[in-house]
């Protein structure tokens, strides 16, 4: 309801004729280029995925099409489903709950660290003449920074080896075996790999975001286009509808208010929104639909 009174009184009065010669002018390969980019993205987080199973190794395209199944879920259902539907497909491949949720944190924790090579030169950028950029956005971008920096000192204390609980319980137990996933990312190697693929996931979303601005003929700024993201990545922790319906126009507004009109910050935040969530469904769609996925790792062996 929160979302939907928001959008109403944002789009209040909006020429709809405005938005669809906007939305009618859009490249049709600029777009595709955006798509591509989007594909490409789920990749680079399977790779992240398999870079933290050191122990339990499973198919890499296997990965690929977990991740492709978990977003497509994401898509069309309640935020969270999609990572239940991630738990449900790796516990099939002999990995305890416990150790999904832990990495699904750290897979996070690094895709928010992916954004940091692209925040820096954003607040440098930000005090040059013409830069477009809101006063609030560089205030968020250093609140941003500041909880990361918590949040790296807090996994650093956690992820040290942690000792067998002196008592038992089911919650020192849990607690225990969420500190000994972290296991593989105290390995230089591993956490190298893992934050090499969440700074090309972050990457290719700039460049699916230059693409789209580009097919619509917008004039948004590197440093607008940051703001994007930034705004986008903190409307996620926000209760949302399917998709991030709603909620990802409203960050896209935000973001662009003051450097495109209403109608053009409308079409950029649908096309931008829809590059996101359709290549994903059919393809997450696909990948549910294949049978091989649901086997489990004994039966798959003996096949």
């Amino acid at each position: 309801m929160a979302v939907g009174i928001s959008l109403v009184i944002t789009l209040w009065g909006m020429d709809l004729g405005h938005l669809w010669v906007a939305l009618k002018a859009a490249d049709w390969r600029w777009l595709v280029l955006a798509a591509l980019a989007n594909v490409a993205s789920q990749t680079t987080r399977a790779i992240g995925w398999n870079a933290m199973f050191t122990e339990s190794r499973i198919r890499f395209p296997l990965l690929v099409r977990i991740e492709f199944a978990a977003q497509a879920a994401a898509a069309v259902s309640p935020e969270g489903v999609g990572e239940f539907v991630r738990i449900g497909y790796l516990l099939r491949e002999g990995i305890a709950r416990t150790v999904t949720v832990t990495l699904m944190m750290v897979r996070k924790f690094f895709s928010s660290l992916g954004l940091v090579p692209f925040l820096v030169p954003f607040l440098v950028f930000v005090w040059w003449p013409g830069s477009d950029v809101p006063g609030w956005a560089a205030t968020v971008a250093w609140v941003y920074l500041a909880v990361l920096t918590v949040e790296s000192v807090l996994i650093v204390r956690v992820a040290r080896t942690p000792s067998a609980p002196a008592r038992e319980g089911r919650l020192r137990k849990v607690v225990f075996d969420a500190r000994t996933a972290l296991g593989p990312v105290r390995r230089p190697r591993v956490f190298a790999e893992v934050g090499a693929a969440a700074l090309a996931t972050r990457a290719l979303d700039f460049l699916a975001a230059v693409a789209i601005a580009k097919a619509l003929d917008l004039p948004l700024s590197v440093a607008v286009l940051v703001v994007v993201l930034l705004s986008i990545e903190v409307s996620n922790i926000l209760p949302t509808l399917p998709g991030q319906l709603g909620t990802f126009e409203a960050a896209v507004l935000g973001a662009t208010a003051g450097v495109l009109g209403q109608a053009e910050g409308l079409a950029f935040a649908l096309v931008l929104h829809v590059q996101q969530v359709l290549p994903q469904i059919p393809l997450g769609m696909i990948a549910m639909a294949d049978t091989s996925i649901l086997r489990n790792r004994s039966k798959r062996d003996s096949s």
